[in-house]
């Protein structure tokens, strides 16, 4: 929906004054379809922990915006005839909005698909936009009030501006927590949002420990739990699927020896989704009778 808000809110902030009804159609659906073409690997994501690794991948890499782009272009010109070079702009502009964003949150996104299978997230967005809503509803008013085209684009670009500003602070506030952290000496940090601005939690890894804290502007911060990390040779779990999938989404995972398996999870959505924790079985050593036997 957020994505949606954003390519409806990606055309009006477009100057139109020139355009004709059939022009106008033609980029708004560029607009809009290239904000949420990326999520169509919803229709073949694989349930379990492999849908870390099946959404928000190749559809959400840099490397496949010009080609939504283009695929849109090529449409407002089949389908309205409009053949205009800011058509592959526009949807442009609206693909890396989708990868933008979805990149500034916790779940993150396959930026570098299909070069790196990993995925990147920094966490100063959260996953849910209702920072954005809240301005549009701000907004939705003053459109209904005034029928000027150059009025309502200039409250489009309004949206933007405060946008940018909430982006702007977020990102500071999460580097103000990164650079402490690191001058306390930790290794990986980890940054996710609350829904509101203000506060945020991170996770932190220094040596076999994992500490979770919070960080709220004019409230309490500070860690609240640490997680322990037992060594465990990490490359050795990568052959197992779900667990493969989970060392690619998350920044760091801690692991816990239980004896005779291992169990692996993403620290920042501890408990939260069953997906986000694996629990893999430790191969056990072939006794050296049975080997022999075997040899022979």
């Amino acid at each position: 929906m957020t994505h949606t808000l954003f390519g409806v809110a990606l055309y009006g902030a477009l100057k139109k004054t020139d355009m004709d009804v059939k022009t106008k159609w033609a980029f708004f659906g560029a607009a809009v379809g290239s904000s949420v073409i990326p999520d169509i690997d919803i229709q073949w994501a694989r349930a379990g922990a492999d849908y870390l690794m099946s959404h928000r991948g190749i559809t959400h890499s840099l490397a496949m915006a010009p080609v939504w782009a283009g695929m849109f272009s090529l449409l407002a010109r089949i389908v309205f005839r409009v053949k205009d070079w800011r058509l592959f702009l526009t949807a442009f502009a609206g693909v890396l909005l989708h990868i933008v964003s979805d990149w500034t949150n916790a779940w993150g996104t396959g930026l570098l698909e299909p070069f790196s299978p990993r995925r990147y997230a920094i966490g100063i967005i959260p996953n849910k936009g209702y920072v954005f809503w809240a301005m549009a509803a701000v907004i939705v008013p003053f459109l209904l009030l005034f029928r000027d085209e150059k009025r309502r684009t200039r409250l489009f670009r309004v949206f933007w501006g405060l946008g940018a500003l909430y982006a702007g602070f977020q990102l500071a506030h999460s580097a103000y927590v990164y650079a402490d952290l690191k001058n306390d000496g930790f290794e990986r940090i980890a940054i996710r949002a609350d829904r509101y601005p203000g506060g945020l939690s991170y996770y932190a890894k220094k040596g076999f420990e994992a500490a979770e804290g919070r960080h709220e502007l004019g409230g309490t911060s500070g860690i609240v739990r640490i997680h322990r990390i037992d060594p465990v040779d990490v490359e050795a779990l990568m052959p197992h699927p779900a667990a493969r999938s989970l060392l690619l989404f998350a920044p760091f995972v801690v692991t816990r020896d239980l004896g005779d398996e291992i169990l692996v999870f993403d620290p920042r959505f501890s408990g939260r989704s069953a997906m986000l924790s694996v629990t893999v079985a430790k191969s056990r050593p072939e006794p050296p009778a049975e080997r022999a036997q075997a040899n022979r």
